[in-house]
């Protein structure tokens, strides 16, 4: 019969073994140029001497996807984002783990300027999910959330959150006064005496001009909206077009576009099909 303590071995175990086979595996990356303050094995070696276990690590965010989604559906806890390619790191937490995930996982969302500044999504952008690992440090009732962040935030100082504290994403919260100087601003260039255009308005006939200028400008296919399906036909997600499937995939646009053509299966898990949108 296991004890507690028996079982804590065998997972500390596990954790070293899962640290010098992640080395060999990525034998690639040139392990003395890493910053060893934001190294993946300076990570290991917090976790290794903190007596602290992780529930499940996720070694390809890109092709464990499904996983991730299905196995922390309804699970509050801390998750760690950690770029492969140059062992930065990000913590976060939320009281729902997979609609947590599947933000991250859905590029208009990311992508979008309404999420400002985030060095992690910026990083996911940039290097795609395949390069990125997810950890998930500890599952914990929705009260604890921003406590235990606070926690693992403080013990392994993550170099993609902004400020070190929990509970804000992007690491400042503007004031009220702050926030509506912007708006201000916003309305001035947008709505106001700092547009161009401001006092005046199209005539009916410039109106239907243009209007009948923008339906006749033809579109390249690769401008077009296309769905993401996994192999079984369902659909993953949809995107407006061929530049925004490939920023998610982080793959070629043209060998993207070569497949979506031919309807031949990518990387064996996805296809990639037309909106025949005008």
């Amino acid at each position: 019969m296991y004890t507690t303590y028996n079982l804590l071995c065998l997972q500390m175990s596990i954790n070293i073994i899962y640290y010098f086979t992640s080395i060999i595996a990525e034998s690639s990356i040139n392990l003395a140029l890493v910053n060893p303050e934001t190294s993946i094995e300076s990570f290991n070696i917090v976790m290794l001497f903190s007596n602290v276990v992780p529930i499940k690590i996720y070694s390809n965010a890109d092709l464990n996807k499904n996983l991730i989604i299905l196995e922390n559906k309804d699970k509050a806890g801390i998750y760690q984002f950690t770029n492969l390619l140059t062992g930065e790191s990000y913590i976060g937490s939320s009281t729902n783990l997979s609609i947590r995930f599947r933000q991250y996982y859905n590029y208009n969302y990311i992508s979008s300027p309404a999420r400002g500044k985030s060095i992690i999504y910026l990083s996911i952008l940039n290097n795609g999910y395949s390069n990125f690992s997810l950890t998930i440090l500890e599952y914990c009732d929705i009260k604890d959330t921003i406590n235990r962040e606070q926690f693992y935030i403080d013990l392994i100082k993550p170099t993609m959150n902004i400020l070190q504290i929990a509970g804000n994403s992007y690491g400042y919260k503007h004031t009220e006064d702050s926030l509506e100087k912007m708006s201000i601003i916003k309305k001035n260039t947008y709505l106001g005496p700092g547009n161009n255009f401001y006092g005046k308005s199209h005539t009916p006939e410039n109106k239907k001009l243009l209007s009948e200028l923008a339906k006749a400008r033809p579109k390249s296919n690769n401008a077009k909206s296309v769905i993401l399906t996994d192999s079984n036909y369902e659909i993953i997600q949809e995107f407006d077009s061929m530049t925004a499937l490939s920023l998610y995939l982080k793959a070629d646009k043209a060998n993207l576009a070569k497949h979506r053509d031919l309807g031949k299966l990518f990387r064996n898990s996805y296809y990639i099909k037309s909106i025949n949108n005008k």
